[in-house]
């Protein structure tokens, strides 16, 4: 199956994620590859953009936000924060997804893949989705799209706001990124060694046997 926008976009409705304003062949234009035969420009050699090493690092930050999204929706987790009165177990687990997804950013920012610069924009974007949630805990979103902490107004937060804000729809979107980002990143890391491993992602002849976005 061609990988297009449409098809991205359709499976990120699906899963309740924003649309993103930036289509997959705006990345690609911005990431070197002409529109009139991007095939072929996906098949220069550069191998600096596909470099295992980058990948790996990419599949783990990807992994590590995924399992924190994951951990911030533990029912159990607010409960006891409730019961107690004391959020600090949730203010530790937000402080590490800001960490793995800032990381995240950063490691996708640093290949050439438009698929991976695609991804990129939505979660950017599915945290601008919740921007003013995300303020009202102290959690603001910069300009280059990463998440800064301000840790007092965080710890002040009762515990029904931080699961209403942490343990919904937010971490969903950013665990569902997150998987996929980190499947990308393997397959990335795969393909380093063979014929494919130029301009980021030969996602074209990949996504004949991959579903990144099933």
């Amino acid at each position: 199956m061609r990988i297009t926008t449409q098809v991205l976009n359709a499976s990120m409705r699906k899963a309740g994620l924003p649309i993103n304003t930036v289509s997959l062949l705006d990345c690609m234009k911005s990431s070197g590859v002409q529109n009139d035969n991007p095939l072929s420009a996906l098949n220069k050699g550069n191998t600096v953009s596909t470099d295992r090493k980058k990948y790996e690092a990419l599949r783990k930050s990807a992994e590590n936000l995924q399992q924190s999204a994951d951990e911030l929706q533990s029912e159990e987790l607010y409960k006891e924060a409730r019961e107690s009165g004391d959020t600090q177990a949730v203010s530790d687990y937000a402080e590490r997804l800001l960490e793995h997804y800032n990381q995240t950013l950063k490691s996708l920012n640093g290949t050439t893949s438009p698929l991976n610069q695609f991804y990129r924009q939505s979660l950017k974007e599915a945290a601008q989705k919740e921007k003013d949630q995300l303020i009202s805990i102290g959690i603001t979103q910069e300009k280059d799209g990463t998440l800064s902490l301000d840790k007092d107004k965080l710890n002040e937060t009762d515990a029904d706001t931080l699961e209403q804000v942490l343990g919904g729809s937010f971490t969903e979107k950013i665990s569902f990124l997150a998987d996929k980002v980190a499947d990308n990143a393997k397959a990335n890391a795969a393909s380093a060694s063979s014929q494919y491993n130029a301009s980021g992602y030969n996602y074209f002849t990949e996504s004949s046997r991959y579903n990144f976005w099933s």
